[in-house]
């Protein structure tokens, strides 16, 4: 970080002229930062291009690398590669069209400030509410795939990490594990940025040992197993279907779009960068860039380390029971082991970090008064306990529902985000029409500003027809998932309308409901 000129503030005493420097002044010029005599704070220095790159990449770049290869290559086969780069390219174009919105709507909020702005609160609730709901659906995923790995390495003797009952081992794990992240959260901000940063050393360390040790192996082993993941055994293409109820029959083609949405969830993330945006230096100038370079070289990273698994044999990686799908194509049980200890330590932060943030989701929308402000209460230790109790029960109800189904549960991660994915599009259309205020000023681009958005939603649409919602709504046995179905409705339906219905009763009563939109 650049450290600012020193400032000095002059004093005129009674027989000569002197030059003090407060303490304040002295303070923020140790950290890097700039005084602020008005507010007696130091000014926090906002995020500049390669800081955002960085954060994009951190954002990025998760549990889902690990876990996804064994069911793309079994969708995709040969053409694993590519549907990664596919789910690279998409993740790429929504990410401009939220970097692109970020110039018109300059606040924190992303989705839920983009609607707010361009269509007003009556849709801007509902993506809001939404929006902390995939937060919390997404922690759930984050939390089982942790336990189930965690159970496998502690007690690789027993099948604990396959349990699907509600009564089980594995549930029990994910109540104890709930509890010590409800402790971790005790602590604040500062055992926040340790998890930031041990989950960020554990991911690029599993990564890299992965990566690496598997073209030492390639080369010095001339090991070459690229072909097996044609075989019949590892390629299996699915049934295409709309919706899941009209088939479409079987093609590699369609097969591969199934793939790029399990895919997909590796990518995920991009679309919380621009949540920040007060934060960042010149947002509009600098997230389009910016974000586009952090999902290139995530991709190219995530090419490499698919790549190298499938040359070393994508048969162990398809056949493979484990949430770490990637370390099973290393044959040495030593190197193994230290991939998988790697992405565990990985997944603990990221699931201290998602504890964190998703229930903020929840007090953020209290505080603007869309939810009762009863979820924004803190204890004495500073957690949101209502908030934090409301995030772990959904975290836990999704992965019940679907059996703890981890291709179910990451589907239902990927799908749930569509919502952000079709609505935003529309709302940055909406914005770069508005031509009045601020938005006045801003120079328009007709290519970021229609043709991509236009792009984004057809092909959103296009995915979210292309899901198979039956891995949702019914059992394995193919009768109805009475909780799943019960559970969707009240988070995407029972929940929003309730948000809603507080929002303008609250309204109502303070008489100003006729100038809300």
């Amino acid at each position: 970080m650049s450290v600012p000129a020193l400032r000095v503030r002059k004093i005129a005493p009674a027989t000569d002229v002197a030059y003090h420097v407060s303490p304040l002044t002295l303070r923020c010029y140790i950290l890097g930062e700039v005084s602020n005599l008005q507010t007696g704070r130091c000014a926090i220095s906002k995020l500049g291009f390669w800081s955002i790159v960085m954060l994009g990449i951190n954002s990025i770049i998760g549990a889902g690398i690990f876990l996804t290869p064994g069911a793309v290559i079994k969708l995709a086969g040969p053409l694993a590669p590519i549907a990664y780069v596919l789910a690279g390219l998409f993740a790429g174009l929504m990410a401009m069209v939220f970097a692109t919105a970020a110039r018109y709507v300059r606040t924190n909020g992303a989705s839920y400030a983009y609607t707010t702005a361009a269509f007003g609160q009556r849709i801007g609730i509902y993506v809001g509410v939404t929006h902390a709901i995939t937060a919390s659906i997404a922690w759930g995923v984050l939390a089982s795939l942790f336990v189930a790995t965690l159970l496998r390495v502690l007690f690789p003797g027993k099948n604990w990490a396959e349990d699907t009952e509600l009564f089980s081992v594995k549930t029990l794990t994910f109540l104890i594990f709930i509890a010590v992240l409800l402790v971790i959260n005790l602590f604040g901000n500062r055992i926040i940025k340790w998890a930031n940063g041990t989950s960020t050393s554990g991911k690029i360390f599993a990564l890299s040992m992965f990566i690496a040790g598997g073209i030492w192996i390639i080369v010095t082993q001339h090991v070459n197993n690229y072909g097996s993941s044609a075989s019949p055994g590892v390629y299996q293409r699915a049934t295409f279907s709309l919706l899941g109820i009209v088939g479409m029959g079987q093609s590699t083609g369609s097969s591969l779009i199934l793939a790029t949405i399990v895919a997909l969830y590796a990518f995920m993330g991009f679309e919380s960068i621009a949540n920040a945006a007060e934060e960042m230096h010149e947002p509009d100038r600098n997230l389009p860039r910016a974000i586009p370079l952090a999902i290139l070289a995530v991709g190219a990273v995530y090419i490499l380390a698919v790549v190298v698994a499938m040359l070393l044999g994508s048969d162990k990686v398809v056949s493979s029971s484990g949430t770490v799908r990637l370390a099973a194509a290393i044959g040495n049980d030593a190197f193994r082991t230290i991939v998988i200890a790697g992405a565990l330590v990985s997944m603990f932060g990221i699931n201290v970090a998602a504890s964190f943030g998703a229930p903020r989701l929840w007090t953020a929308l209290a505080d603007q008064g869309t939810l009762p402000m009863r979820l924004s209460s803190k204890n004495r230790f500073g957690v949101p306990m209502i908030a934090f109790s409301v995030t772990a029960s959904l975290a836990l109800a999704f992965p019940l529902a679907l059996h703890f189904d981890n291709v179910n549960l990451t589907g239902l991660a990927v799908i749930a985000r569509f919502i952000q994915f079709i609505i935003v599009p529309i709302a940055l259309i909406a914005l770069a029409a508005d031509r009045t205020g601020e938005r006045s000023a801003i120079k328009r681009n007709p290519f970021t500003d229609k043709v991509l958005p236009v792009v984004a939603v057809s092909i959103s649409v296009m995915l979210v027809v292309s899901f198979d919602y039956r891995t949702i709504f019914l059992t394995q046995q193919g009768s109805p998932n009475h909780f799943s179905i019960a559970l969707t409705a009240l988070t995407f339906v029972a929940v929003p309308a309730i948000a809603y219905l507080h929002y303008y009763r609250t309204l109502s009563s303070e008489g100003t409901i006729g100038i809300e939109r």
